[in-house]
């Protein structure tokens, strides 16, 4: 059958390039070309509607190409005019796996994205992959359902769970290998409308084992950060959103810490990354294993360092307060805004102010930021401190993956609860600049000012996440 073509390139179909072929790809439509009719011809079918079949090609292919295309599709042919190498990258990424060891080729990807979760999302007409790239989803691959659901059962089985429950949610563990390097990775699940929506985090534990510089504080915080680290006892709270380095900056520090003279115990729901020298307690809820019943464990077990991984009720909050004050050096995170708000939050968990002055040590206050790719974009001047600054938004490009982004920037307020301060506690709520986050603001602007941050991201944080600049 003949098809009316589109033969010159003017008249191929319009994409901006912002828009990705793989987001608009349809996986059995692709797979209806051979790998080698593809790659030799230079095109893969994207998607087709009731008339046409959209093709993705560098050049308007030759008579013989288009009779072959007209024969597997017999529709109206629209090309897609994009770069060899885009295409090319689908044509490996689409058409050229084994499913005997697709996850494993996927795992192996995410790796060399450096990507902290990979997201199996089924739906009607197949299945999204997507990883979690400095912390924003970007879909890299898409499935067909059928091969889709012997990846899920080699995943649960792998991970040690009931490959026959789909009906409910189910957690497990497993390691995978990546340049004969193993990962320790958590597999969750739950039902979806189109089947089982999978996440596999990936655990990277030489991660936590560097030294605290790297960490990206300023060198004032890390002077700060050595002081509370030095002290034999008291209470040192990491506070930020999901997602902000609250687990790594801990890890690091009990890196830094351990030593054959001290016992470190630590209480995780559930244990990231397996430490030599720390006695690390996953907790299980099943059984009554929780923060407080885990806690009251080990002050029997002669600690010198306890790190809880989460105060999240008030009994917890009251027993870590109560360990610290009886000689105990205590580390947790807990979920607030500012370092203010985390004197705020105990006492409306229960806690008497007398015995947080006395507990508290240290604040660490952080968020992650994302830093530019060179493919910015300028969007004007505006005036920061009585300076005119050019400030960016995010482009996008091969080298980022079309994000926009490279990498993450802490930022951080760093506070040592020092005699000084621990008198002025008790003015908290007169005087509001108290604990600020004006550390974190001015490392803000200062990435800002240096023209490595969207702006938009800047005035998101300091707006959505409501943060004192006094």
């Amino acid at each position: 059958m003949w098809t009316i073509w589109q033969g010159s390139r003017s008249g191929g179909e319009k994409l901006s390039n912002s828009d990705r072929l793989i987001d608009k790809i349809d996986i059995r439509v692709a797979r209806k070309i051979a790998i080698d009719q593809a790659k030799e011809y230079g095109v893969l079918p994207i998607y087709e509607d009731g008339k046409n079949v959209y093709i993705a090609t560098t050049e308007t292919p030759n008579n013989e190409v288009i009779d072959i295309l007209s024969f597997l599709f017999n529709k109206k042919i629209k090309l897609i005019y994009r770069e060899k190498d885009e295409i090319l990258d689908l044509i490996q990424n689409i058409l050229n796996f084994k499913i005997e060891d697709i996850e494993v080729v996927i795992f192996k990807e995410a790796i060399a994205c450096n990507a902290s979760d990979i997201h199996y999302e089924p739906e009607e007409n197949g299945l999204n992959i997507r990883f979690r790239i400095n912390g924003s989803l970007t879909l890299v691959r898409k499935l067909s359902l059928e091969d889709y659901q012997k990846i899920s059962s080699r995943l649960k089985i792998k991970a040690g769970m009931d490959i026959t429950e789909k009906r409910r949610p189910q957690d497990g563990k497993l390691f995978m290998w990546c340049k004969d390097k193993k990962y320790n990775c958590r597999l969750s699940t739950v039902p979806v409308i189109y089947g089982e929506k999978i996440v596999l985090r990936i655990l990277y534990s030489d991660r936590f084992l560097t030294p605290i510089e790297d960490l990206k504080f300023t060198r004032e915080q890390q002077q700060t950060l050595s002081r509370i680290i030095r002290l034999k006892n008291g209470l040192v709270l990491v506070n930020g959103p999901t997602g902000s380095g609250k687990s790594t900056t801990l890890y690091t520090i009990l890196n830094e810490i351990k030593d054959d003279d001290i016992n470190i115990s630590t209480l995780e729901d559930p244990v990231e990354v397996i430490m030599k020298g720390i006695n690390q307690v996953n907790l299980n809820h099943k059984i009554g294993l929780t923060f407080v019943e885990g806690l009251r464990s080990l002050l029997r077990q002669d600690p010198n360092v306890i790190m809880v991984g989460e105060i999240r009720d008030e009994e917890t909050a009251k027993m870590a307060v109560r360990s610290a004050i009886t000689g105990h050096k205590v580390y947790s995170t807990i979920h607030t805004k500012s370092p203010r708000e985390v004197y705020l939050r105990l006492e409306e968990m229960g806690v008497k102010g007398y015995l947080i002055k006395d507990a508290l040590v240290g604040i660490i206050s952080q968020r992650l930021i994302k830093l530019l790719c060179k493919c910015k974009e300028e969007i004007g001047v505006i005036d920061l401190n009585g300076e005119n600054i050019k400030i960016y938004k995010k482009g996008g490009c091969s080298i980022c993956n079309n994000s926009g982004y490279v990498g993450r920037q802490l930022i951080a307020s760093v506070y040592h609860i020092d005699k000084k301060l621990k008198g002025e506690l008790a003015q908290i709520y007169e005087k509001e600049d108290l604990l600020s986050n004006c550390q974190m603001v001015n490392s803000l602007r200062n990435l800002l000012l240096k023209g490595v941050i969207d702006y938009y991201d800047y005035l998101s944080i300091l707006e959505g996440e409501e943060l004192n600049e006094n």
